[in-house]
């Protein structure tokens, strides 16, 4: 996988009334994150600025989230960059 790759998840947000776009590139680390609001260096799960973003966009998010966003983290070197982005396509459908 290309540690250049950014990976999109849309999430509506109820105070834009539209889906707003979140990217993570991974790192040795964790995630490089970024949105229209904020750009930074997360961990493995997005925390803590995805989820304060999330929550500064009144968007409540399931307790699993960190974990799921953890486990592709932890499953990149052995998935493709297409299927990583899959499973960044199926948390957007989770309506969070």
């Amino acid at each position: 996988m290309n540690n250049t790759t950014r990976f999109k998840i849309h999430i509506y947000s109820p105070k834009s009334g539209h889906n707003d776009l979140y990217s993570f590139t991974k790192t040795k680390a964790g995630w490089k994150f970024e949105n229209y609001r904020c750009k930074g260096e997360v961990d493995k799960g997005g925390n803590p600025l995805f989820y304060k973003t999330l929550n500064a966009e009144s968007i409540s998010n399931p307790d699993h989230l960190a974990s799921c966003i953890s486990e592709v983290w932890e499953q990149a070197e052995t998935l493709d960059e297409k299927q990583i982005q899959h499973i960044f396509d199926e948390l957007s459908r989770m309506n969070l």
